[in-house]
């Protein structure tokens, strides 16, 4: 055979044994396709039942608010216990529209309870003196107290933590804030976080905001947030953020628009025209992973004893009318064994109560 006629053959069987080639590795390759494992699938989720809350209501306690009638107190739960400290009971020389609430009694005891009905009295004279509208919040293992207004001794800027509800101490006897009441505090993203108030002396209302990682040092996050200056407002953390309801202004106008933050600093207007009435000493909390306003009072249609909740902040739900119990501000209301508790409060006679009651709802 001529040199050229073989190499012309080898060329033809390079080709074709290339082509064999090919098809066997496609075929494999196409075997390995055949074998390998699929991806799996994300398991289809559930659709999550919406609480129904059409069985929500109010039944009332077989006790009474520990010591005496009051309203502007603490209630917190701490170490699975419910706590209650501090307030006032200005029955007897309030008079309609006008109390001179210096006169009126103020507390200083502390108060526990496992149960929410069998109170244990901790101790009568707390060393924070006989006190109002003081905020109380758990932080770092301690229950910390801030401000209000002392009988004798005027509003205050001071803090005080405590292990155990009996023995208090001074962690500083006045911070940067301003001294006041009516104020918000909250835990937030490990801080401690408190706004606005009022200090009547100096007829002044206020819109600042303040943090703290230890509770005794603070720094001002905001001098005027763009929330107008308010007190008697709620503040409450739901959804990781914060959200802020209500309050009122000097000459008695109530708000009702609502405001939310992610960082304390940047605040966002929700609305300004929720389905609830404006109003202030309202109760703000998170039950059943819901946002819940309850209570409060109006003006022109003084207490209130509405509850509403919202699973979103902006869309708001009310759980078929009135309670049971009477309208009333400036009472405690706070989630404990699975129940929203209120405590105390003036309600739309001016009158101070000692009613607990607690909410029953079934799943």
């Amino acid at each position: 055979m001529p040199p050229e006629e073989n190499k012309k053959h080898a060329l033809i069987l390079a080709v074709i044994g290339l082509a064999v080639i090919g098809f066997f590795v496609m075929r494999l390759r196409g075997y390995k396709e055949e074998i390998a494992p699929q991806p799996l699938l994300p398991p289809r989720a559930e659709k999550v039942k919406e609480p129904d809350f059409s069985s929500f209501g109010w039944a009332r306690a077989s006790s009474s608010v520990p010591g005496s009638a009051r309203d502007a107190h603490a209630l917190v739960v701490f170490k699975n216990k419910l706590w209650l400290m501090g307030g006032l009971n200005a029955n007897g020389i309030a008079k309609k529209d006008y109390v001179e609430y210096w006169r009126a009694p103020h507390f200083s005891d502390v108060w526990s309870t496992d149960n929410g009905i069998a109170w244990k009295l901790v101790t009568e004279k707390a060393p924070w003196g006989t006190r109002r509208s003081q905020e109380v919040e758990v932080f770092k293992n301690k229950m910390w107290l801030f401000g209000g207004w002392v009988k004798g001794g005027g509003y205050k800027s001071d803090v005080w933590f405590s292990e155990n509800g009996e023995n208090w101490v001074e962690a500083s006897p006045a911070v940067l804030w301003p001294p006041r009441e009516g104020h918000t505090a909250v835990v937030f993203k490990d801080k401690l976080w408190l706004m606005g108030g009022v200090n009547f002396d100096k007829r002044k209302i206020l819109n600042d905001v303040w943090y703290s990682e230890d509770g005794v040092n603070w720094i001002e996050a905001l001098s005027n947030a763009p929330w107008s200056p308010r007190y008697d407002h709620t503040l409450v953390v739901f959804q990781d953020k914060l959200w802020l309801t209500g309050g009122t202004i000097l000459g008695g106008h109530e708000l009702r628009d609502e405001w939310v933050s992610e960082d304390g600093f940047n605040w966002r207007k929700v609305t300004e025209d929720p389905p609830w009435p404006s109003r202030h000493g309202h109760v703000s909390l998170v039950f059943e992973d819901r946002l819940w306003l309850v209570g409060g009072w109006n003006t022109e249609k003084g207490g209130q004893n509405d509850s509403w909740y919202s699973a979103d902040g902006i869309t708001w739900i009310e759980t078929g009318g009135n309670a049971a119990w009477p309208g009333r501000e400036d009472c405690a209301g706070i989630v404990f064994l699975n129940k929203i508790w209120m405590m105390g409060g003036m309600d739309k006679n001016w009158r101070w109560q000692d009613d607990i009651w607690y909410s029953t709802f079934t799943k």
